[in-house]
C-alpha cells in the first residue's frame, strides 16, 4: 500500500483496511511501538440502504428534493473507535468520530486520515468485492 499526502502536507503510512471483508471491520495495528484496536463501521439510516446495488460516497447527505428530510434521514458516515492496549488492564478507548473525508484526526500522539470513503451496500454486514473503496492512513503528531 501505497503512503498518503494530506492536505497538511502530513505523511500518513496505510492502515490496513480491507474493503472486501466488509463492514463493521476491525483490526490490530503496532504503530510506533503502541498496540492499537481499530474498530470501522458505517451508521447509515434505513432509507439509504434500499438500493442493494448501490455505491456511494461517505458521508451521504439527504436528497435535496426530499421533502420529509425532519424525520426521513438519509444520512450515512464512517464511524472509527480506537482502542490503546494497556500494559495491565483493558485497552483504553482513545478515540471514536464520524470521520471526514477531508478533516485529519489528532489523539494520542498520533493523527488519522480517511480521504476516500466509497461503500457499496452490500458490504454492510457483507462480504466481497462489490466496489467498496476506503483508504485510511496514520502518522505521528
Amino acid at each position: 500500500m501505497a503512503l498518503l499526502d494530506a492536505p497538511s502536507g502530513r505523511v500518513y503510512a496505510p492502515l490496513p483496511i480491507d474493503a472486501t471483508r466488509g463492514f463493521p471491520q476491525t483490526f490490530a495495528l503496532v504503530f510506533a511501538n503502541r498496540n492499537y484496536r481499530f474498530r470501522l463501521y458505517v451508521n447509515a439510516n434505513a432509507p439509504a440502504l434500499k438500493d442493494k446495488a448501490a455505491i456511494f460516497d461517505l458521508p451521504l447527505a439527504p436528497s435535496a428534493g426530499d421533502k420529509a428530510l425532519a424525520t426521513d434521514f438519509r444520512e450515512a458516515y464512517l464511524v472509527v473507535r480506537a482502542e490503546l492496549d494497556q500494559p495491565a488492564g483493558a485497552p483504553q478507548l482513545v478515540f471514536v468520530r464520524k470521520v471526514m473525508p477531508e478533516l485529519e484526526y489528532e489523539f494520542a500522539g498520533v493523527a488519522l486520515y480517511f480521504p476516500q470513503q466509497r461503500v457499496a451496500v452490500q458490504n454492510l454486514n457483507g462480504v466481497g468485492n462489490f466496489g467498496t473503496q476506503i483508504t485510511g492512513g496514520i502518522a505521528l503528531r
